[in-house]
């Protein structure tokens, strides 16, 4: 199967989040969660008096990690912006041996399933990374139809699961 596609900034910020393992949707509900509980402690008969200073630590460490976020952000759309080759139409193929990779005027890069180290995937993107410098992503919204992308997942996560064993 075949796909071509461009990325976005968006994209490109996804995709450096989720190689980071960042997942800020997730980690700022989390942290609504914890303040969340937390406040309902402070009234609760069973409040102690290190609640509000939970509640400060937690709210601390969740404006420390929405300032990593927008550093993440930050460096990332940089990259976009000074790297042309991120903006190029590129080509994707994948089979039962691997995933060929070609952005506009450049060389095709092959590379097998035997040399992914992992498969990840968020709502935007899919990522799948050779080493810990080396990731390629694909935006879900280069596929045609959900059962090319079913197809392609299922692939990439049986390599995956390989790995894990």
């Amino acid at each position: 199967m075949a796909l071509e596609f461009t990325f976005d900034s968006d994209d490109i910020v996804s995709a450096r989040l989720l190689a980071l393992g960042i997942r800020p949707r997730l980690e700022f509900s989390l942290f609504v969660l914890a303040v969340a509980v937390q406040l309902a402690w402070s009234v609760s008969p069973w409040t102690f008096y290190l609640v509000p200073l939970l509640i400060g630590l937690t709210a601390s460490l969740a404006a420390f990690r929405v300032i990593q976020i927008g550093k993440v952000r930050d460096a990332a759309l940089g990259a976009f912006r000074r790297n042309p080759t991120l903006r190029r139409s590129i080509a994707a193929s994948w089979d039962g041996d691997g995933v060929t990779i070609q952005p506009a005027g450049t060389p095709q890069e092959r590379i097998p399933w035997t040399q992914l180290q992992q498969y990840r995937e968020n709502e935007r993107v899919i990522l799948l990374l050779q080493d810990a410098s080396v990731i390629h992503a694909i935006p879900k919204r280069a596929f045609p139809d959900k059962p090319t992308l079913a197809a392609f997942r299922a692939l990439a996560r049986r390599r995956d699961a390989k790995l894990r064993r």
